[in-house]
This record gives structure tokens, C-alpha cells and sequence, in this order.
């Protein structure tokens, strides 16, 4: 409490939230390379050039930094995947639309912090965070649940349509583990090679 009064009290003016996407940026990166217990709030502090007891302005401790960082990246990946799929009626098209979507958020900056947080560090997390975090990826999960069920009434897709999506959002997210962002294959096309093997060719 010392530490956080005595930050308040030198907080600069102007300072209102503008820090808050730079904070959770560095968590994200220093929870993928250290892991959740072995990071600081100094650690992080200094990631971005604040004093120690500065992440608090923004963040109640450590843990909320972590469910934040879990929260936006899926909200991140939520948004991108909805927006490139509105509009568009075919299933086939829709499915290596999302996919490409998926691929571009998860792969793009700070999205492999954000799965590391995802895979590796829920058990981190208190129950009621678990389940926020749980309800987030349900509302995500069920805009792939209705294509996977649309792809299936069309005869594209045969099978238990749970464990379908299970494998095929498993496949996506599990690229941050391999993925090289110097090698040939990019975002576009590794999403690409998901639908070829879904659905047998490219809409």
C-alpha cells in the first residue's frame, strides 16, 4: 500500500490509462520468456521505462495484469475474426476467411504472448478470472461451433463437429509454439494449409 500511495503521489500529469497498452505488452512478452512467477512487477516496470510502483496506476497487481493480457488478446482475436467473416454467406469462403483472420491476430504483434498466457498460465489465475476468461473463449469458440454446424448441413464436414473445432482451434493456436516469423511460410498461409486440409480445396 506504501508503494502504491507513494507512486501516486509522484504520478505524472497527464498520465491517465495512456501507459496501460504498454504495460500489457511488455507482461505479455516477459509471462512468454520468464513465465507468470518467475515475472515482477519491477520486471515489467522497467520494460517500459516506469518506476516500480507506476503499473499500478492502471493494475490492481500482478495478476490482473495477467488477466488482462489474457482478455485483450482474445477480444483482439475475436473482433479480427468476426469482422473478416461478416457478410459473407458461404461456409467454405467463411472458414478459410476466419482462418486467415485468426492466423494474422494471433501471429501479429504480441499475439503469441497472449496464446503463451492462454496455454501455459490459466492455472495462474484466481477462480472468478478462470471463469471470465473461460466465458471469453466460449463466446469465441461458438462463432466457429455455427460454421463448423454449417459446413456440416452442406456435407463438407462429417463427424463430431465438438471435437472438430477443438483440433481445428488447437492446430491454429498451436503454431506460436513452431511458428518461424523468419521462415517462408507466413500467417496467410499456414491458415491456408488448414482449409486445404478441412475442406479438401481453397473456395
Amino acid at each position: 500500500m506504501k508503494a502504491r500511495a507513494a507512486a501516486a503521489a509522484a504520478r505524472p500529469a497527464g498520465d491517465d490509462g495512456n501507459r496501460r497498452g504498454d504495460i500489457l505488452a511488455a507482461a505479455g512478452r516477459l509471462f512468454r520468456e520468464k513465465g507468470f512467477k518467475a515475472t515482477t512487477t519491477r520486471d515489467i516496470a522497467a520494460a517500459v521505462g516506469m518506476r516500480s510502483g507506476s503499473p499500478f496506476y492502471h493494475f490492481k497487481s500482478k495478476h490482473d495484469m495477467l488477466l488482462a493480457v489474457m482478455l485483450d488478446g482474445i477480444r483482439t482475436i475475436h473482433d479480427s475474426v468476426e469482422a473478416a467473416a461478416a457478410g459473407i454467406a458461404d461456409p467454405r469462403q467463411r472458414f478459410a476467411v476466419m482462418a486467415r483472420a485468426h492466423m494474422q491476430a494471433l501471429l501479429g504483434p504480441g499475439g503469441r504472448d497472449f496464446a503463451a498466457a492462454v496455454l501455459h498460465e490459466t492455472r495462474a489465475l484466481e477462480p472468478a478470472a478462470a471463469a471470465e476468461v473461460g466465458a471469453r473463449k466460449g463466446a469465441y469458440e461458438l462463432l466457429w461451433s455455427e460454421l463448423l454446424g454449417e459446413l456440416q448441413a452442406a456435407g463438407a464436414l462429417r463427424g463430431d463437429l465438438a471435437l472438430t473445432r477443438l483440433l481445428i482451434l488447437g492446430a491454429l493456436n498451436w503454431t506460436t509454439q513452431w511458428w518461424d516469423p523468419a521462415g517462408e511460410a507466413g500467417p496467410a498461409a499456414i491458415a491456408d494449409q488448414l482449409t486445404l486440409l478441412v475442406l479438401g480445396d481453397l473456395p
